[in-house]
């Protein structure tokens, strides 16, 4: 990987080593459960984020794909954000991670427990994750695997230890660089955190920017102005995502496809995969 360093595997198998042999923590891999903690942490990250995230990943999907992306934008659209002002906090997601998967209460996750987190982080792109969608206040399920997407860099429709590590990292250099920006415009005493009138204020802000991008979309397909999108009314906006998606990606290919079969090959589509990670890192895409 180029972006991101594996150093949380590494030094929790370190970690492990150094335990007296007497013990039992390393009857299951520890770095495992960290990584898959960590995974679904990103999972959270990505699925309640309002904007497009690894939106360029569309270069890999099929009408039928883009057709479900539509479909999901769509329904989140009369969703409040959930953005309550805070700071983005990855440590905390993982935590929120681990109490939900941790049933007996110990700290940390035993062989039966780690395998049903492992399952919900199921590789199927539109896999119903049962208690992290508990966990989740937005359903996104789609904004995640754009994200895999970006991460599969081998392109063998799974992510190996190495790929899913450079994957968290980068979630949570993401969510570093968000906490930052934030600060830098909310925190109006510089004292390098929100208080409850600066939270407020992002909240608004975020809260503002959402109601602006509704309107725009109610004047431009609310045909009988009863304020609300009907089905028809949602129908034909599911359909101009879909073009729209279609257009982009055609964009896409005219760039990456250089031999110009009209798919990517692995070579032809790890620059892509960079430039995404790349955006995903710099924390781009992520408002309404």
């Amino acid at each position: 990987m180029r972006f991101i360093s594996s150093h949380r595997r590494l030094l929790a198998a370190a970690l492990c080593f150094t335990l007296p042999l007497g013990l039992v923590a390393c009857g299951k891999d520890a770095a495992e459960e960290d990584l898959a903690v960590g995974e679904a942490a990103a999972f959270l990250t990505a699925s309640e984020e309002g904007g497009d995230i690894g939106g360029d990943a569309v270069a890999d999907a099929d009408t039928t794909a883009m057709q479900s992306m539509a479909t999901e934008d769509v329904d989140t659209i009369n969703q409040e954000p959930t953005d309550e002002g805070n700071l983005c906090d990855f440590s905390a997601r993982r935590q929120e991670v681990l109490e939900k998967y941790d049933a007996d209460g110990d700290g940390t996750l035993s062989r039966a427990e780690l395998a049903e987190l492992k399952g919900d982080l199921g590789e199927r792109r539109d896999t119903v994750r049962p208690r992290l969608a508990q966990l989740r206040q937005r359903a996104r399920n789609w904004a995640f695997w754009r994200v895999r997407w970006a991460f599969d860099e081998d392109g063998s429709g799974t992510l190996s230890a190495e790929e899913r590590t450079a994957l968290v990292d980068a979630m949570e250099a993401r969510c570093e660089r968000l906490r930052d920006e934030r600060l830098e415009k909310f925190d109006a005493n510089d004292d390098g955190k929100l208080d409850e009138s600066e939270r407020l204020a992002a909240r608004q802000a975020v809260r503002a920017h959402w109601q602006e991008k509704r309107q725009a979309l109610l004047a431009e397909y609310d045909t009988n102005h009863n304020s609300m999108l009907d089905e028809g009314e949602r129908l034909t906006l599911r359909q101009d995502r879909v073009a729209a998606a279609q257009a982009r990606r055609a964009t896409l290919m005219a760039t990456y496809d250089t031999n110009g079969d009209g798919t990517l090959s692995t070579a032809e589509a790890l620059p892509l995969r960079e430039e995404i990670q790349r955006r995903i890192i710099e924390g781009r895409d992520a408002q309404e």
